[in-house]
């Protein structure tokens, strides 16, 4: 019992060591725009309705640090339709 105590304390420390490894991979830096896609179109959409312009370039919202972006960008937002 005790060693199946100690193994999962192990695991689950070795599991949130991942998870700021994988938090402090996020980007931390102010994208220039948010684009908001209320196009239509047909079937499943295989793409978020919504990203980030960085760099000139697509990002996906998932790849920024939610917190830091709301802290320090003004991001404009821009709706296509």
């Amino acid at each position: 019992m005790i060693r199946y105590m100690i193994m999962t304390a192990a695991v689950l420390a070795l599991s949130s060591c991942k998870t700021k490894q994988e938090y402090s991979q996020l980007i931390r830096d102010c994208p220039e725009e948010k684009i908001i896609n209320k196009m239509p179109g047909v079937g499943k959409k295989e793409q978020p309705d919504s990203y980030f312009i960085y760099k000139g370039e697509r990002h996906e919202i998932s790849e920024f640090d939610p917190a830091w972006v709301k802290e320090h960008c003004h991001v404009k937002e821009t709706v296509v339709y």
